[in-house]
């Protein structure tokens, strides 16, 4: 799966760096922050992504640490660093959220289901509670209330219900 999204619907129209100061000069603490803008820390989003992003961009405070891109589009935002363990990858847009880490692609739709692919393998949790996983050999399934489960592979069927156990050959 890929971090990218094919169909371009504006969301937001502009980003603005803001620093949030939570003290006073004095040091005591601020009821609520009081919010800095930098000198021309503003830019608009164009509708097309492609032709401009607002980028953001964190560096790490040692050498082993990875720097942070905070990518601002009309779509969606990205927040992507270069690391092969933990996350490397998120994307948020109106729709979903998908979060790269570790070699897995996870997603959260708007619905609460959330998706994990793995190299050949997919978990589905939907909204429900019904569970999905797909494998290349196999296919299993659980009801939300765990009552009904299901294991399908090319040569067998098994099953789980609660009026009895199913168990065949294909």
């Amino acid at each position: 799966m890929s971090l990218t999204s094919t169909s371009v619907q504006a969301v937001w129209q502009s980003t603005e760096l803001l620093i949030a100061f939570h003290k006073n000069k004095n040091q005591t603490k601020r009821d609520a922050p009081f919010f800095w803008r930098p000198k021309e820390a503003f830019a608009r989003l164009l509708a097309k992504p492609e032709d401009q992003e607002a980028v953001v961009v964190m560096r790490a405070a040692d050498d082993n640490g990875a720097d942070v891109q905070i990518k601002m589009h009309s779509d969606k935002i990205v927040v992507r660093r270069d690391r092969e363990l933990g996350w490397s990858g998120v994307i948020i847009d109106e729709h979903q959220i998908q979060i790269k880490v570790d070699g897995a692609m996870i997603r959260v739709d708007a619905d609460g289901s959330v998706v994990v692919e793995r190299d050949f393998q997919k978990t589905h949790l939907e909204g429900t509670g019904e569970i999905f996983r797909f494998t290349p050999d196999t296919k299993i399934v659980v009801s939300a209330d765990g009552g009904r489960m299901s294991r399908e592979t090319e040569a067998t069927f098994d099953g789980f219900t609660p009026d009895g156990v199913v168990s065949r050959r294909k």
